[in-house]
């Protein structure tokens, strides 16, 4: 594999058992299919070993805005799109096998903007007061009291049948 930006080779590295290809040209890393969540939290100790590896091949980019092909579908334009919520850091990502590429500082950036369990819980519990399904009720019909009491009546008639039947 090559990297998207230079097309010098990736060299593969584990971490944590999970394989990721870094570009030692760019500090890039190319994660396959659904391996970013594993990265993406800065408290864990395979994001932060991730983090600390790339920091060591730091380096400027002529242009970011340029498209770039995937490493393992070589034909294929990755997709340039926003993966945190606030819309802070930008990934690219392959449409055919979903392979994630990060640019120098990006995965950094995603650390430094995810949230911990107690902060997600706390952002739930508000979104949930802030968005509660609002109940509308309609005005009272002149027959909603009369339905009430043929509800009445029709109890104390059962009632009366199973008395005089039992």
């Amino acid at each position: 594999m090559q990297c998207p930006r230079t097309a010098t080779p990736l060299t593969k590295v584990n971490v944590g058992k999970v394989a990721v290809y870094v570009s030692e040209k760019t500090g890039g890393v190319f994660l396959t299919n659904q391996t970013l969540a594993l990265f993406e939290s800065g408290e864990e100790a395979r994001g932060q070993a991730l983090a600390r590896h790339l920091s060591q091949f730091h380096h400027p980019l002529p242009s970011i805005d340029a498209r770039v092909n995937c490493p393992t579908c070589s034909e294929t334009v990755m997709l340039r799109r926003y993966y945190s919520p606030l819309h802070v850091v930008e990934i690219d990502e392959c449409p055919g096998c979903g392979g994630i590429w990060l640019d120098t500082g990006e995965l950094k950036k995603l650390q430094s903007l995810m949230l911990n369990a107690k902060e997600r819980a706390m952002l739930r519990q508000h979104l949930l007061a802030e968005h509660r399904p609002v109940s509308i009720e309609g005005m009272p019909h002149l027959r909603d009291s009369q339905r009430k009491e043929f509800n009445k009546i029709d109890r104390l008639l059962d009632l009366a049948d199973w008395l005089i039947q039992g």
